[in-house]
């Protein structure tokens, strides 16, 4: 049974989104119940066809069978479409014709009297599938129907004579109107109770749902400022090291932490920073060795002794101080000779 229903829901309802609001889950609530009357009734419409024509008392019966099979359809249409108080309507509608197509096509006869009561349906179902002011609507429609029927229709030889009857007049006349009243009073006032009860348990698990998400939002809001504490506490930890001369310091931060775009070019920095270290240290070497250099010449010089460079500086001027040493090997035993 659960499996047709999801099939008809699936076949007569329109394909929406999941429902957020509280209006939405209301709207389809009732999509849903006009949707599975609307699957009852067609059925039993169905089922009674056969039966309304080989009993036919007139053309108006056989039409108003066809014309309650037409308003089925139409309301799963129209509810397909997504428009649920018209396809209600229609549901309403057919309830109406239903008990009018007995009534209008038949004489007033005591026996047939208490098919007017199967109008209160109509007033069920107009509670049930719209809002609950459709209910009243519904009620005083059909005591207009009731009363209509009464006046104009015709009447059999033992209707008339019941009707002389004072307690006869009474019973068919107000006990169908107060049907119809009364079944509307407490209907409209059940389903609005319903639909109070139905928007506070809507409401109450909206507020779960949002504390839930205020809850989660908090977690995750403390988890950052803990992430971005521990953050802050590594980036002070480097910028100390590299204040007291450690430059190969770095911010050990991982790409989904928050301050990653702060680490990033901070090390970029660092980077370039050290290799600016690295370069004076480097130019602070070569001078030192250019002094060394021109010394160990003008010792030479002021010596008349070959010059000869006994270490090496480990700067770029090395390969030249080799070749100075290479000269000043070369030329000793030229000027030995002499």
């Amino acid at each position: 049974m659960k499996r047709l229903l999801n099939w008809w829901f699936r076949l007569s309802l329109p394909q929406r989104e999941p429902d957020t609001t509280p209006a939405g889950r209301e709207r389809t609530r009732y999509a849903r119940l006009t949707s599975g009357f609307t699957l009852l009734i067609l059925i039993t419409s169905i089922l009674s066809l056969p039966l309304s024509l080989n009993t036919v008392t007139g053309p108006l019966t056989s039409i108003l069978a066809f014309v309650s099979l037409g308003v089925i359809l139409i309301s799963l249409g129209c509810n397909k479409a997504g428009l649920n108080i018209v396809a209600a309507a229609l549901v309403v509608l057919n309830s109406i014709i239903q008990v009018t197509n007995a009534m209008a096509t038949n004489p007033l006869d005591p026996s047939v009297m208490p098919v007017l009561d199967l109008l209160a349906i109509a007033v069920i179902l107009a509670g049930a599938l719209m809002p609950p002011v459709a209910a009243l609507v519904a009620g005083a429609l059909n005591s207009v129907i009731i009363v209509l029927i009464l006046t104009f229709q015709q009447h059999t030889a033992s209707y008339d004579q019941a009707l002389r009857t004072g307690e006869f007049a009474i019973t068919v006349i107000m006990i169908p109107l107060m049907l119809q009243i009364i079944v509307a009073i407490i209907t409209y006032v059940i389903m609005h109770n319903l639909q109070l009860a139905l928007r506070r348990a809507d409401r109450a698990e909206e507020i779960a749902a949002l504390q839930k998400d205020l809850t989660q939002h908090e977690r995750a809001r403390a988890r950052e400022q803990q992430s971005l504490a521990e953050g802050i506490a590594v980036i002070e930890q480097v910028h100390t090291a590299v204040a007291n001369g450690n430059l190969d310091a770095r911010v050990p931060l991982q790409t989904e932490h928050v301050l990653w775009q702060i680490a990033v070019p901070l090390n970029n920095l660092l980077n370039r920073l050290q290799q600016w270290k690295w370069n004076a240290d480097q130019f602070e070497r070569t001078r030192l060795a250019i002094n060394y250099a021109v010394k160990e010449l003008q010792r030479a010089r002021i010596q008349q002794t070959p010059v000869l460079f006994q270490q090496q500086t480990g700067t770029p001027i090395d390969p030249l101080l080799a070749e100075m040493n290479h000269l000043a090997e070369d030329s000793r035993p030229t000027h030995s000779s002499q």
